[in-house]
C-alpha cells in the first residue's frame, strides 16, 4: 500500500500541480476535482495527464482557502488529448454563472470537441429563470461551440454541502460521482 501524501494526484488537490508528470493515465475514464474557484491553468495540467477522460466533474468548494486565477490561453499546437478526442460530459457543481466561472465553462464550450453534455449544478442560492438561462446561454456564446452536438443543462439547488464521499477501495460503481 502507498502513501496517497506522496502520490502526485495529492498535489493535483492541493492545487500545486508538476508541470509535467511525465506519463499519461489512460485508464481513468471518470475524474472530479475540487476547487476553490475556477482555475483553467490547474485543470488543463490535469487533464494533460488524462488523455482518455470521458467524464470530468469540477466542483468549486467557496470554503475552500487557495486563491485560484482563470488565466490560460489555450495552445492548438499543443492540444489537450481528451479535450479534442474523448471528453464528453462535463459537470461544473456549485456554479453561480459569475465572469470567472461563465469564461472556464466557455473554454470547454469553444474547444471540448466531442463533449456531449455539459451540466450546470447551479447554486442553490440562485434563483434560475427565464432571464438568467438567457443571460448564461448569451454569455457561453453556445452558437459558436466546438461541438454541434453539445447540450448545456441547467440545474438548481446544487449546495456545497453535498459533497459525496467515495471509498476509493470500492470501484465497483461505474460512476461514483453522480
Amino acid at each position: 500500500m502507498h502513501n496517497c501524501f506522496s502520490c502526485p494526484l495529492f498535489s493535483f488537490l492541493q492545487g500545486r500541480i508538476p508541470p509535467s508528470l511525465g506519463h499519461s493515465i489512460c485508464t481513468v475514464n471518470i475524474l472530479a476535482l475540487k476547487f476553490s474557484g475556477p482555475d483553467l491553468k490547474a485543470i488543463l495540467g490535469v487533464l494533460s495527464c488524462f488523455p482518455c477522460l470521458e467524464k470530468l466533474y469540477v466542483i468549486w468548494d467557496i470554503y475552500l482557502k487557495a486563491k485560484m486565477k482563470n488565466l490560460h490561453q489555450y495552445d492548438p499546437l499543443n492540444p489537450v488529448k481528451c479535450l479534442e478526442s474523448h471528453l464528453k460530459v462535463l459537470v461544473l457543481k456549485n456554479y453561480t454563472g459569475g465572469e470567472e466561472e461563465v469564461g472556464f465553462a466557455k473554454f470547454f464550450v469553444f474547444n471540448a470537441r466531442v463533449v456531449k453534455e455539459i451540466n450546470f449544478a447551479v447554486c442553490d442560492r440562485i434563483a434560475i429563470d427565464k432571464n438568467w438561462m438567457t443571460d448564461q446561454l448569451r454569455l457561453l456564446q453556445v452558437e459558436a461551440r466546438a461541438s454541434q452536438d453539445a447540450r448545456l443543462k441547467f440545474r438548481s439547488g446544487y449546495s456545497h454541502l453535498q459533497t459525496n464521499y467515495v471509498n476509493s477501495s470500492d470501484l465497483s460503481i461505474a460512476d461514483p460521482f453522480s
